[in-house]
């Protein structure tokens, strides 16, 4: 069969939608090494918004867990399908690292409320959820 007949352009095509839809099996285990890298910083970022007034100690355990996140996810290997999930992960991370960052250094300057805070975590998690979206 040449790649260049109809039927080989259907064995093409096929292949294609399957790394890019993946299958189930892919999506599960995708969601799962995603799950794995970054629990842990959802939990301490729900953590850290229940409390009023911009606990510091809790900053810095997001910082600290989205910092542990990112190099596990980084270092992890994951599946072409996978591939744009983690991508896009990865910038949820980056968002809250850089955003907390920040906002733990300009504590010491200005009043919490001058910083905002709440929009660079609802950017961080339009990453993340536009990346988990693929795997429904």
């Amino acid at each position: 069969m040449s790649p260049f007949s109809d039927s080989g352009c259907l064995c093409a095509a096929a292949a294609l939608l399957a790394i890019v839809t993946g299958g189930s099996a892919e999506k599960t285990e995708c969601l799962r090494a995603l799950e794995d890298a970054t629990s842990s910083t959802e939990k301490a970022l729900l953590v850290f918004e229940s409390k009023t007034g911009g606990d510091v100690t809790r900053a810095r355990e997001v910082l600290a867990a989205a910092d542990a996140a990112r190099t596990r996810l980084e270092n992890s290997k994951v599946g072409a399908f996978c591939d744009p999930s983690r991508s896009e992960e990865l910038i949820y991370l980056n968002h809250l690292t850089l955003g907390f960052t920040g906002w733990i250094a300009a504590r010491a300057r200005r009043p919490s409320r001058e910083y905002d805070l709440a929009s660079i975590i609802r950017r961080a998690r339009t990453h993340r959820a536009r990346g988990r979206s693929r795997l429904q």
